[in-house]
């Protein structure tokens, strides 16, 4: 009776403690699944551009939800086919830019704009009007593609070029200025000079802290680059230069 006894106590207890394992398992997958599920939601701003297209390709493959902020007369033609959802607006309108940031809770926000031939304010009201609702709506993270040749990276310009760019590499800053003021934990990637090999080279794009480096990097490595940064500590509050060592250099 006694040995009986003992052994099914050791049952019982074997049970309720291989119970609580799988207790314990389950609610650690649930809290890792909620974690998860919480840094899905992202925002793109410039995404039917040649970066921003490629940015959003490279976030839906890694499996994240995204929405893409853009003019009701751009072309979508880059995201044909790309399960996308779109609010619509001109983001030279703050107004605009706040009821795209309120249309749901994003958890971050990429900014990729890229207008040739607009007013270089562009860039510095578009950053403020992008920081300023990315910290008001409670945005967990800001990507923002920015240029060498901003801030600090200025003595790695070509001198004999920088004049011409002094204008646009000042609405630059203003637009990473605000980045940083946001509150919002921020990673900004400046790029030189964009170039496109064709797809089956390979590409070994990189990021360096270092901003006297100055080199070429492709579209597809930025975006590459960019859903690595996401959520990742090592990319907040950064400032990177993206490079690519296999690509020339024009300078």
């Amino acid at each position: 009776m006694v040995k009986t006894t003992n052994f099914s106590t050791r049952r019982k207890l074997l049970a309720t403690i291989l119970l609580l394992g799988v207790s314990s398992s389950v609610s650690l997958a649930a809290e890792t699944s909620t974690t998860i599920n919480m840094l899905r939601k992202i925002l793109v701003f410039g995404g039917s551009g040649q970066l921003g297209s490629q940015i959003v390709r490279a976030l839906l493959s890694a499996g994240y939800e995204v929405t893409v902020f853009i003019r009701p007369t751009s072309d979508r033609s880059r995201l044909a086919n790309l399960t996308v959802r779109y609010v619509e607006g001109d983001v030279m309108v703050e107004a605009d830019v706040r009821q795209a940031m309120q249309t749901t809770r994003f958890d971050v926000v990429i900014d990729a704009l890229g207008r040739s031939g607009a007013d270089v304010s562009f860039f510095a009201i578009s950053g403020t009007h992008i920081a300023t609702w990315a910290s008001a709506t409670g945005v967990q993270q800001l990507i923002l593609h920015s240029s060498v040749g901003t801030g600090q990276s200025k003595e790695s310009y070509p001198p004999e070029r920088y004049g011409a760019m002094r204008a646009l590499f000042a609405a630059k800053e203003t637009g990473e200025n605000a980045a940083i003021a946001s509150g919002v934990a921020y990673t900004i990637i400046r790029n030189a000079v964009l170039r496109d090999p064709p797809e089956d080279v390979p590409e070994r794009a990189r990021l360096v802290s270092d901003q006297r480096i100055y080199g070429s990097v492709s579209r597809r490595g930025l975006a590459r680059l960019t859903a690595s940064c996401i959520n990742e500590p090592s990319c907040r509050n950064q400032i990177f230069h993206a490079i690519d060592d296999t690509l020339p250099i024009l300078r």
